[in-house]
């Protein structure tokens, strides 16, 4: 019963179950083991599974031709999961909808529009790797829609500027925050509770968590009871998602991480992926920065909500161009202040100096400095953690980010 997990997935649901209140939802999903092919009365959604056809497959030749150096990715082409997207164009055509929502596989783009060539077609991507690829081959996907959706402004930007032809079909729609379950504290905290940093989010190089550990380490000069948990999932991107992002010179350096050739790849990326880069961290930190930092991903079996509001800030010093990051909407949610990375989607989400503060990619000195200003000035901090969760109110609540997909169906519906 429910929503499959992964954050795609849980997006997906959150947005069915809120449209189901005024309109027909059906959401195709992969059959998984023990799932019933059709189910009926979830939260309004009819929920249709089909075989994932050799799944596994498709995700063994996809980290294959990502050690080889494979291009274009595989995960790009129409090879990708193609039986699941025809069993899924097939059940459309017996069924026709008005609409159909497109979760990231643009390649499916072409099987849906063959299906039901009267449907009006909206694509859901949630980052910019689709705008790295062959111009040509996304610029005749995005030909056969009817919008385009993104997760921030920061990508719809670049979606726009890498297709400037169809800029005009490219709309932005936040990621959501469930506010009821994602809230503040009830009770003031402990003084313990006013010295922990809390990161969230995967463990990998370009999210910056080993710049992180440096700028704590730094922190304990000044506060040596503060805390450091990280709540982390699993790490390194895809080899071909990272080559897709080092022309920027912040991910580039990041190289020694993901080895070089084959052999270097397969080394760093599948022999010592996640411990690799643990040890790497853990060699760069003092023995009581050691002591003082707690890794965790054990995701299944913590209560996040409850993470968030035991921590006093969150940091997210990503490398990258994030997309978006929802771990900070959730921690503002949560009343949290936010200390983020000046790049990407980031700087739409944080109100400098009102909800946290940004600083530049990689600046540790500048990073420890804002953690050690706040955890030493609760009264900015309590003021901060209104301002966040007044902010989260005003912009995430998945509510709000239902109405406006529903509008952008009524943009597309009404294109010509």
């Amino acid at each position: 019963m429910g929503p499959q997990r992964g954050s795609i997935a849980s997006i997906t649901w959150e947005l069915a179950s809120r449209l189901a209140q005024r309109h027909r939802v059906t959401v195709y999903g992969p059959l998984m083991p023990g799932q019933p092919p059709e189910e009926s009365g979830l939260n309004g959604v009819l929920v249709r599974r089909v075989p994932h056809v050799r799944r596994a497959l498709h995700k063994a030749i996809d980290v294959a031709t990502s050690l080889v150096g494979a291009h274009p990715p595989y995960f790009a082409s129409s090879a990708f999961f193609r039986g699941y997207a025809a069993a899924v164009a097939r059940q459309l055509a017996k069924d026709p909808p008005d609409v159909v929502h497109i979760q990231v596989n643009s390649q499916f783009i072409p099987v849906v529009r063959r299906a039901v060539p009267h449907a009006r077609i909206v694509f859901h991507t949630h980052d910019e790797f689709l705008t790295r690829l062959d111009p040509e081959l996304i610029s005749r996907r995005m030909a056969m829609t009817d919008a385009v959706v993104t997760c921030s402004d920061y990508i719809t930007h670049r979606w726009r500027e890498k297709f400037s032809r169809r800029a005009a079909r490219v709309h932005t729609l936040w990621n959501g925050v469930d506010l009821e379950r994602f809230r503040p504290r009830e009770t003031e905290p402990d003084g313990a509770a006013n010295k922990h940093i809390l990161y969230v989010g995967r463990l990998s190089p370009e999210k910056g968590v080993h710049i992180l550990a440096q700028a704590f380490d730094r922190v304990l000069d000044e506060i040596p009871d503060a805390r450091l948990s990280v709540m982390s999932s699993a790490g390194l991107l895809p080899s071909n998602q990272f080559e897709l992002l080092d022309d920027d010179p912040y991910i580039a350096e990041l190289g020694q991480y993901y080895g070089r050739g084959m052999f270097g790849r397969v080394r760093k990326q599948l022999l010592s992926a996640r411990r690799g880069y643990i040890d790497t961290i853990w060699s760069g930190l003092r023995p009581q920065a050691r002591e003082r930092i707690s890794f965790n991903d054990s995701f299944g079996s913590v209560d996040l909500p409850d993470i968030y509001r035991r921590a006093s800030l969150l940091a997210a010093p990503a490398l990258c161009a994030e997309p978006f990051g929802l771990p900070l909407a959730e921690a503002m949610a949560s009343g949290l202040p936010v200390v983020a990375s000046r790049s990407g989607g980031m700087p739409s989400i944080v109100e400098h100096g009102r909800t946290g503060f940004l600083v530049e990619r990689g600046d540790i000195a500048s990073l420890a400095h804002v953690m050690v200003s706040l955890l030493k000035d609760p009264e900015q901090l309590a003021v901060m953690s209104r301002a966040a969760r007044s902010s989260a109110e005003s912009r995430f609540g998945w509510h709000r980010v239902a109405d406006r997909l529903e509008e952008i169906y009524r943009i597309a519906s009404a294109s010509t």
